[in-house]
């Protein structure tokens, strides 16, 4: 690899690095609701895609088992977030919303909508469709090398 190519990369882990601490930070200005960016992804997914195992959300995110477990359980004594059995068979729990949760997220979507306006300012829809691409194509990569693993 030649040294520009090293240097790009090298720039481009900062910028995005930069990014994503600069997201989190928008996150955390907001005090009234309480919670940080991993709490709202978690409550916002289970907002869209409905009930779901703590092993299928970590999975989703990326992150582990033991994470959602503890983040779970902070959800729940805010009383967004409540474990339920599985009918047929109790071993199974899923994380469920509460209609608290279900109110905090509605809330959280416009804050959402909010921080990436602010952060995209100046793109154009095609700007972000492109972005969009570029970033698909790097976990198609990533993805493409951990099934050779």
């Amino acid at each position: 690899m030649d040294v520009q190519r090293q240097q790009d990369f090298a720039q481009l882990e900062h910028t995005f690095a930069q990014v994503k601490r600069r997201m989190d930070a928008e996150w955390a200005r907001e005090k009234d609701i309480g919670i940080n960016a991993m709490q709202a992804r978690i409550l916002v997914r289970l907002f869209e895609e409905g009930p779901q195992k703590a092993s299928a959300i970590a999975e989703k995110l990326q992150i582990t088992a033991g994470a959602i477990t503890g983040i779970a359980d902070k959800l729940i004594d805010l009383q967004y977030l409540e474990r339920e059995r599985d009918v047929e068979d109790r071993r199974v729990v899923y994380l469920v919303l509460t209609d608290i949760g279900q109110k905090l997220v509605e809330r959280l979507k416009v804050k959402r909508t909010a921080i990436m306006e602010m952060m995209f300012t100046g793109l154009s829809s095609d700007d972000i469709r492109e972005l969009t691409r570029l970033f698909n194509q790097v976990i198609s990569n990533m993805d493409a090398v951990k099934e050779k693993d």
